[in-house]
């Protein structure tokens, strides 16, 4: 396959280990220039040398599906792998791979940042910790970088300030590539050096050769601007074959359709594009955009279309027309929406830019509404366009727009950047004691909200795994007031009905016992404040409408009545499952130690060799420390209760167990069976079961801190075991060990590689907190070793009963 020049480049530059920051334009081939490198990594197979994993992380969900559907085809027709990596895509809409465990996984940036946050939307808040050692180890893209949120009053508060500060403290660790066409030069600069990272632009040499398809006529787009808004009548007046109309706020894009569907009547094919549909309605929309206003002219339909869309197509769609008509936004915005007209060699075409419509203010004064770009810089776009009216700008001459705009502000968010690195920090760890607030203020930084839509909260089963659409924590604040606006003088049939919009929180009591399912309480959003620590929320169902046309809104009531396809709810142990067989804690070490060996051991081969060469760890550091950490994980399991209890348990189903010193961790246990109910009922009556995790931490310390011989891998590796059942576990129970435990241990110890030690097993609980063997605030390098640590440890904990 023949590669660009630039895409070279960023291959020569990750192969070295170096990170880059790409700047180059729609159209040019930033996605394989950026998977290329892990293409070939991938087919060489030397893990060592690169990571196993790639997280490419987008804005929109129309991104990662798009990039998903390319891709695959890409390595099924084109590449020539031994053998190809499995591809998966987590979105809010579809939560196929919600534990990372696929080998190319295309996200949203929502899904990536909380996991790498440990508060993944994707998982329940007592699995937080399991996805983000697949992130800090993986090769990490983050595609139009530019279009992460931002959020606070200068920018230092959403996704891409703390993607930045994630990226900050991960230099010389794991490989990443971050891209745009939009870029300040301020900006560029900035983060190659914040970030330690190599800069690769286009030459508008190799760009005009790209452009002009090498060789034919160079496209070229010239910019209109109009004082008006944006109308139908404004878009049929140029109208020619192929219109695209880009509107800032989807209740504005759907007001735009219903009257061009008024005026156009069968003449013109229109239709409607936004975040708010259905995937199901918008693949079909999707194919037909591709069919219409694709590169095969050929194969198009309709003699005239026009589509009316939001941000949702300024990246990712291959689509072309001969006029864009768009709502005044920040010029990095723009451009990326004019990307979609005259997109193909040889294609001329006009960019009409419109100022946004007037809003009356709660004092009366009239005000543009610019929402939810920043006023600012989109009053900025619009006075540097107006000089340049009628003026065609090719990529060099809209960089030149985008220093206008964008420098002064970007010069201010780099200083804010560096202002909260240390927070980030401090907030993940608040976080990770369980502290709710901080998980709250985590999630506001990733400013983005799944909105369901339910007649109740039972209704909608499992709120984490039901189809819902993801907006803007800010247009959730809005459908709230619109909710209330509608809500007056509402009255419903019964009280159970009389709510607008509720939360779930997530109860966990049950988090060490792991065949409990997780349960939600709801919270009524009677405060708009209550939603910047929210990741899902729920509309009553009798202020929803949606059909294929114009998709999801809020309505009055005696219009509404539909819901979201509700979430499955499984009944799972730690990892998905529920079902157990009887097993012995040292069949149990045995089993998982072979899955890791087996399917995951060469995941962190990469980051274990930068730990060495970075960090100063031995070279066998994560290793180590997962071995460890499977070998030593039950141990309060062989509590003298616990024992009791399982034998009580097996005596019930006619199964006794009749070896005194057999160390059970496994019951055999089946759910739906009657008799195994009525003992585990009549086992609970008789035996309270301890809980364990954090007592075994505490049981093994001793054990850990010397094979571990490196402090920060033993705080992490004791940590792991404190919290593979629960993220946020702080607290230290009773124990009292069986006296057939050390020989147990001995055995799981031998099995996992370790030659025995002096030290052993803290039979009973000692006078100390837990928090002595745990990993200390402030520690960074701590924190990331039990990230990686205990996400082999659970997935290996709950493979290891489907094992058996």
């Amino acid at each position: 396959m023949k590669l660009y020049e630039f895409q070279k480049r960023i291959a020569r530059h990750i192969r070295s280990g170096r990170s880059v920051i790409v700047q180059a334009p729609t159209g040019t081939g930033k996605t394989l220039g950026a998977l290329w490198p892990y293409f070939e990594a991938w087919d060489r197979d030397v893990p060592s040398q690169f990571p196993r994993k790639c997280i490419y992380s987008v804005p929109m969900r129309v991104l990662a599906n798009q990039f998903l559907a390319d891709t695959v085809k890409l390595i099924n027709e084109e590449m020539r792998l031994i053998r190809n990596p499995k591809v998966t895509i987590q979105t809010g809409e579809q939560s196929t791979d919600s534990k990372f465990q696929g080998d190319l996984i295309f996200a949203t940036i929502d899904q990536s940042l909380s996991s790498a946050l440990a508060v993944p939307y994707s998982l329940s808040p007592g699995m937080g910790n399991l996805n983000a050692g697949a992130f800090y180890s993986s090769y990490l893209v983050f595609d139009e970088f530019h279009l992460f949120p931002q959020a606070g009053e200068d920018g230092a508060e959403g996704a891409l300030t703390t993607t930045l500060a994630l990226l900050s403290n991960l230099k010389g660790i794991v490989p990443f590539v971050l891209m745009t066409a939009t870029f300040s030069s301020t900006m560029l600069q900035g983060l190659a050096a914040m970030l330690d990272a190599e800069v690769v632009q286009v030459s508008p040499e190799e760009y005009q050769m790209i452009a002009s398809g090498k060789g034919q006529a160079p496209r070229s787009r010239r910019y209109v601007v109009h004082e008006i808004e944006l109308s139908a009548q404004a878009v049929l007046e140029s109208h020619r074959t192929r219109s695209i109309a880009i509107c800032n706020q989807v209740q504005r894009a759907q007001a735009l359709y219903e009257a061009l569907k008024a005026q156009c009547g069968d003449s013109v094919a229109v239709t409607l594009l936004h975040s708010r549909f259905t995937p199901e309605d918008r693949q079909v929309k999707e194919e037909w955009l591709r069919r219409e206003f694709g590169k095969n002219i050929n194969g198009r339909q309709a003699p005239s279309a026009i589509l009316i869309a939001t941000q949702v197509i300024e990246v990712g769609l291959d689509i072309s027309c001969e006029n864009l008509h768009t709502e005044i936004a920040p010029a990095n915005a723009v451009f990326q929406r004019a990307g979609r007209c005259a997109r193909y060699p040889g294609e001329q075409g006009v960019v009409h830019v419109y100022n946004a419509p007037s809003k009356q203010m709660p004092n009366g004064e009239e005000r543009r509404d610019y929402l939810p770009y920043p006023a600012a810089q989109s009053a900025a776009t619009w006075n540097t366009l107006q000089c340049r009216n009628g003026a065609i700008l090719d990529f060099v001459d809209e960089q030149a727009v985008i220093d206008e705009v964008h420098t002064e502000a970007d010069r201010k968010l780099l200083a804010a950047m560096q202002r909260q690195n240390g927070l980030l920090r401090q907030d993940i760890e608040a976080a990770m004691r369980g502290e709710r607030g901080y998980r709250r203020k985590l999630i506001r930084r990733i400013d983005n909200i799944t909105v369901l839509a339910a007649s109740s909260p039972s209704a909608i089963g499992d709120p984490f795994r039901a189809q819902g659409f993801g907006l803007w924590r800010g247009t959730v604040k809005g459908l709230l007031k619109t909710l209330e606006e509608y809500a007056q003088g509402w009255q419903p049939d019964d009280d159970a009905s009389n709510w607008l919009m509720k939360l779930p929180i997530a109860d966990e009591r049950n988090a060490d016992d792991p065949t409990q399912p997780v349960e939600y309480r709801w919270q009524e959003v009677n405060d708009a404040s209550l939603l910047d620590g929210a990741a899902v929320v729920i509309v009553n169902s009798a202020f929803c409408a949606y059909d294929n046309e114009l998709g999801f809104r809020i309505v009055p009531p005696e219009l509404g009545g539909w819901s979201s396809q509700p979430g499955e709810r499984k009944r799972r142990n730690s990892q998905g499952g529920y079902s157990y067989q009887l097993e012995s804690y040292t069949e149990h070490i045995d089993i998982m130690l072979q899955l890791y060996r087996e399917h995951f051991s060469a995941d962190y081969a990469y980051v274990q060799a930068r730990l060495a060469q970075h960090w100063g760890l031995p070279q066998d550091t994560l290793d180590r420390g997962v071995r460890l950490a499977i070998a030593l994980h039950d141990v309060a399991k062989m509590d003298e209760r616990w024992q009791r209890w399982v034998r009580l348990y097996q005596q019930g189903i006619g199964e006794e167990i009749l070896d005194s010193g057999y160390m059970a961790v496994h019951t055999h246990w089946e759910p739906d069976n009657p008799l195994h109910i009525k003992a585990k009922n009549e086992a609970n009556r008789r035996c309270e079961r301890p809980p364990h995790a954090a007592e075994g931490a505490m049981a093994g310390a001793r054990i850990i801190a010397a094979i571990a011989d490196v402090p920060d891998l033993g705080y992490a590796t004791m940590t792991a075991i404190a919290r593979h059942h629960n993220a946020s576990a702080d607290s230290l129970g009773d124990y009292r060990l069986h006296n057939s435990a050390g020989a147990a241990v001995t055995d799981a110890l031998k099995k996992a590689g370790f030659e025995l030690p002096s030290a052993t097993l803290i039979t009973a609980r000692p006078a100390i907190h837990l928090d002595q063997v745990l990993i200390k605030p402030g520690e960074f390098r701590q924190m990331l070793l039990y990230f990686w640590i205990v996400r082999m440890l659970r997935l290996c904990d709950g493979l290891s009963q489907e094992e058996n």
